[in-house]
């Protein structure tokens, strides 16, 4: 199941800045979730990595998702818009890039690291989505803001 809502980055109405030289380019995509968005396996679209790119970080933050104390936690990487998991391609580093702790209040943080699978994204012709995946779905969801800053070069 896709998320609820949609941003104007996902739509085409703000276009994400391409680098034009060597620098590190930081953009925050937010998006309001539905209670139901945070729902175990519910995985959609926040933003987009630019052709000819590659991620350098990745950093979460979002309000409180839950109205109890229990934890969620997600996994960020590029989602291929239509199956239930982030990809596994090898452009795309080959499994999901992290994993957020688990929140249990309004938080920000970077990802643990999967691996080397953010370092090992390769430089594509096209747009890729970036996705989010819920790995741990909160006791009590509630609706919230999750924000993910993508941290990103030319390849």
């Amino acid at each position: 199941m896709a998320f609820t809502n949609s941003n104007d980055f996902i739509t085409g109405r703000r276009p994400v800045a391409s680098p034009v030289g060597s620098e590190v380019l930081a953009v925050r995509f937010t998006l309001s979730m539905a209670t139901a968005d945070a729902a175990l396996n519910t995985i959609g679209q926040i933003g987009w990595l630019p052709s000819g790119c590659i991620p350098v970080d990745v950093r979460v933050d979002m309000t409180d998702p839950d109205a109890s104390t229990a934890a969620m936690v997600l996994q960020v990487g590029i989602w291929d818009g239509s199956s239930a998991s982030l990809s596994t391609a090898s452009a795309d580093g080959g499994a999901h890039w992290g994993t957020t702790t688990a929140v249990t209040a309004a938080s920000s943080q970077s990802l643990t690291r999967n691996g080397v699978a953010l370092e090992s994204v390769t430089k594509t012709d096209a747009d890729r989505r970036l996705g989010v995946k819920v790995t741990t779905a909160p006791t009590t969801a509630q609706a919230f803001t999750l924000g993910v800053t993508l941290f990103y070069t030319a390849a």
